[in-house]
């Protein structure tokens, strides 16, 4: 007769345990074992894993309250994502309208400017006709030295005046760039605010067609079970159930003890974490 058991890793700490040990056989004619310990997994009930029918039911009302909680989380985002786009519209445009205040201001320098240079050219101009009067050495030298000075002025002037030409240049070329990248922008911002809003029915339609699925399958879970999930979600941030998996729980990551493991192979009863209180199950196929 054909010995039928799965093999799970055991650790040494486990290999010292009687009981664990107990579990272990050895096929007749078979002088040595391999160096892992084994569990059985049995056979019994008509073969395969036996899961219980509530188990299975909490095991698909998990998976839907993890489907409906996602959804509602992306309606609850939706309001701050659009305002989030709708603040990024807003900074970028009056960052663009400082940039064109900044570049506005400079024309007004430069016009100003250009009005104390002519100013300036109007001076110049009385000092040497005045210099034409003057009668004395001494006054020529001082005449000569004024004017002297407001060429200089005016020199100086233009020299600045040149150069807020050229930035101003440069900032009207930056401007129409800037103007076509925040048009793009705006144009994909605003896009993206119309699918957020128009996204908020179809998420709420799935989270009412989950809702109707939920409730059917509570009302054919056992009432103090579906008690005891509800106050475990609760508690575990909406995760109740974790499956085995490789000795672990998979929501704590502690090792699960082998007698509840193996239980969990042969029995229907319901087994709970050690550690984190979660129920605990073996997916199907797995």
């Amino acid at each position: 007769m054909a010995v039928g058991y799965s093999t799970i890793p055991v650790d040494d700490a486990y290999k010292s345990d009687e009981r664990i040990q107990a579990t272990i056989s050895r096929p007749s004619g078979v002088s040595r074992m391999p160096p892992v310990s084994v569990f059985f997994r049995p056979e019994g009930r008509g073969g395969g894993l036996q899961v219980n029918p509530d188990l299975r039911n909490l095991i698909a009302l998990q998976d839907i309250d993890q489907k409906i909680a996602a959804l509602r989380k992306q309606i609850t985002e939706i309001p701050a994502k659009t305002q989030a786009f709708h603040d990024e519209v807003q900074r970028m445009t009056e960052a663009h309208q400082t940039r064109v205040a900044l570049s506005s201001d400079l024309v007004k320098q430069r016009r100003t400017r250009e009005s104390d240079v002519e100013l300036m050219r109007t001076k110049l101009s009385r000092l040497k006709d005045q210099l034409m009067a003057v009668k004395t050495n001494k006054e020529y030298t001082a005449m000569l030295h004024e004017i002297q000075i407001a060429e200089e002025q005016i020199r100086s002037a233009e020299d600045g005046i040149l150069e807020i030409m050229e930035k101003v240049e440069d900032m009207e070329r930056g401007l129409a760039l800037a103007a076509k990248q925040l048009k793009s922008k705006k144009d994909e911002l605003e896009a993206q605010i119309r699918q957020a809003a128009e996204a908020v029915p179809a998420l709420e339609s799935q989270v009412e067609r989950l809702s109707g699925e939920k409730s059917d399958l509570e009302s054919r879970i056992d009432g103090d079970l579906l008690a005891r999930y509800r106050r475990i979600a609760d508690l575990r941030r909406g995760i109740a159930l974790a499956e085995a998996k490789e000795e672990l729980c998979s929501a704590c990551h502690v090792r699960i003890r082998p007698q509840v493991l193996a239980e969990l192979f042969r029995t229907e009863e319901i087994h709970v974490c050690d550690s984190c209180s979660r129920i605990l199950f073996i997916r199907e196929g797995a």
